[in-house]
């Protein structure tokens, strides 16, 4: 079981990008590893009766108490200290320092994922770490006097932070929200709508719980009602901009927009399936063309788009559903304007014939509207993802009773399908001009313009994720005939020179139509996602969704 079993025209869904839990959290862990700028929060008491704690900036505190820094005055220091005094005298209440990161001192592989996906839900759990932490607080007592707090992570400790993070944006909780904000943590049309940086604005955008307690500090005291109600919200809004929110995996430059937007996005991680140690993947069930996006229950895929032996090479895999693809086709631009729709349309043509009798003669009109509709198709099942159809019916007219002085039909037909399989894309177009003449009691028929060109080109996908088309070989079948009346037949009534002009006049007429569809029809194709991840290949999968591996790109 892997991606070649993408089955996504069975559930709804028009894409999906599914990310292993090991490569978002070795993704966030190297960010976490490079450092990131310490926050201080500082808070005073305002004149209010009872006071409330506000915010102050750092340095306006220092100054104001004296030059004094709160974080340098050391635990235990008795509240009679004169840097207690001068902090207390500034009305001080409490601060923090905080800089997320791996805790020093702690083993990386003792420490818990920062995301863990639950299997069969869009929850994930989410454990927010630091590398430095320091909070100090004056507690105030009975008849004025003071107790000073200066507690910090010790080395080869964790304080953190985590919870439940619910991700599933159709629940009730998420629709109740206001849109600016439901479309902020949806991130639809952003190019970046797959980084990192957007999962961790999604993670973050959730309460969680402090999982430490600081020692000898009173539980209703301020500075712990601040850790559990706002802390968290607080420090990520003072990061401005540096924070983890801001960072994503490096973004590819110069990436061409995706082929197909994506306009409506939910989570899910799927039950790992099949083999031992598939590993669990977080999966982005996306909607493109303003379709409905399924609900989660449609999730449940059956198949894991990684397998162990693949999870050392690639970060996860994206999927196009074969119907997204084929609607994507039927609508490209060819070079030179028109899509292939309009292409198909150019070869169809609705023919016409006329034939009376003028005086001791027999006359024949013949014509052929081209730029007809054909029947455009989209089958469920099976290697063609894409198929024309035109058929219109047979034009015919005579003269005399019966057509015993003449009578003429004129019929033409256009089929073009594009099929997938494995790696290669196969096109095959067939064009049929069939005409029947007849002159007094002679008459004759045939195919007189019958071509079929296959051309197949063979897939893959550059880093940026675009797709790289090359024509693995082109097959004309010309299968025209050239009607011919017998000799002594032709000597009484004139059909083969009849013959010969609506030969001549059909393959003159459709020559400059039918071609090879160039390889850009396919080329052009970029897979969403391309800002964020590198494209490692490209292929079919059994039921004919395009499927490539991907890796998260260089952090930065």
């Amino acid at each position: 079981m892997s991606e070649k079993q993408s089955h996504l025209s069975a559930t709804g869904f028009d894409y999906v990008v599914a990310v292993t839990q090991d490569s978002i959290n070795g993704t966030l862990e190297e960010y976490l590893y490079s450092g990131l700028p310490e926050v201080t929060l500082c808070y005073v008491y305002d004149d209010n009766v009872p006071p409330n704690p506000v915010p102050m900036d750092y340095a306006a505190l220092v100054a104001s108490a004296g030059s004094t820094d709160p974080f340098a005055v050391p635990a235990g220091t008795a509240g009679s200290d004169a840097r207690v005094q001068k902090l207390s005298n500034a009305g001080f209440a409490f601060a923090v320092r905080a800089k997320l990161g791996l805790p020093p001192g702690v083993p990386p592989a003792s420490l818990p994922p920062i995301v863990a996906l639950k299997p069969g839900q869009s929850n994930v759990t989410y454990t927010l770490m630091f590398s430095e932490f320091i909070a100090t607080e004056i507690i105030y007592g009975p008849r004025n006097s003071m107790i000073w707090v200066n507690q910090a992570q010790p080395a080869g400790t964790s304080w953190t932070f985590s919870g439940a993070v619910d991700l599933n944006f159709q629940d009730k909780s998420f629709t109740d929200l206001p849109q600016d904000v439901q479309q902020r943590l949806r991130d639809v049309g952003d190019p970046n709508m797959f980084s990192v940086k957007q999962l961790y604005y999604d993670l973050n955008s959730s309460d969680l719980v402090q999982g430490f307690q600081f020692n000898q500090v009173p539980s209703n005291s301020v500075l712990n009602g601040f850790m559990t109600d706002d802390f968290v919200n607080t420090y990520f809004k003072n990061l401005q901009g540096a924070e983890v929110l801001g960072y994503g995996a490096a973004q590819v430059s110069k990436v061409q927009p995706a082929s197909l937007a994506v306009t409506d996005v939910n989570f899910f991680t799927p039950d790992a399936v099949g083999s031992t140690g598939a590993p669990l993947t977080l999966n982005y069930l996306c909607a493109s063309g303003d379709h409905p996006l399924p609900d989660t229950t449609h999730a449940g895929f059956g198949w894991n788009w990684i397998e162990a032996a693949e999870a050392s090479q690639y970060d996860g895999v994206a999927a196009l559903n074969r119907n997204a693809l084929a609607g994507y086709l039927n609508g490209t631009t060819l070079p030179g304007g028109g899509t292939l729709a309009s292409y198909v349309s150019s070869n169809c043509y609705l023919p016409s014939v006329r034939v009376w009798v003028d005086g001791l003669d027999v006359d024949y009109q013949f014509s052929a509207a081209r730029g007809q509709s054909p029947t455009v198709s989209y089958p469920p099942v099976g290697s063609t993802i894409l198929s024309y159809s035109y058929h219109p019916a047979t034009a015919s007219d005579q003269a005399g009773l019966n057509g015993a002085l003449g009578k003429m039909e004129l019929s033409s037909s256009f089929d073009l399908t594009v099929s997938v399989q494995d790696n290669e894309i196969v096109i095959v177009q067939h064009l049929v001009i069939w005409t029947y003449v007849r002159v007094l009691a002679t008459d004759d028929s045939g195919n007189v313009v019958d071509k079929q060109i296959t051309d197949t080109y063979t897939v893959g996908a550059d880093d940026k994720g675009d797709l790289i088309v090359a024509l693995k070989s082109s097959n004309l079948v010309d299968n025209s005939q050239q009607p011919g009346a017998n000799a002594f037949l032709n000597f009484w009534a004139d059909v083969q020179s009849l013959s010969d002009v609506v030969t001549s006049w059909a393959r003159d007429f459709t020559k400059t139509n039918l071609g090879d569809v160039p390889v850009s029809f396919v080329q052009n194709f970029v897979f969403p996602g391309g800002a964020t991840f590198s494209f490692t290949d490209a292929g079919f999968s059994d039921y004919q969704d395009l499927v490539s591996h991907i890796t998260y790109a260089d952090v930065s």
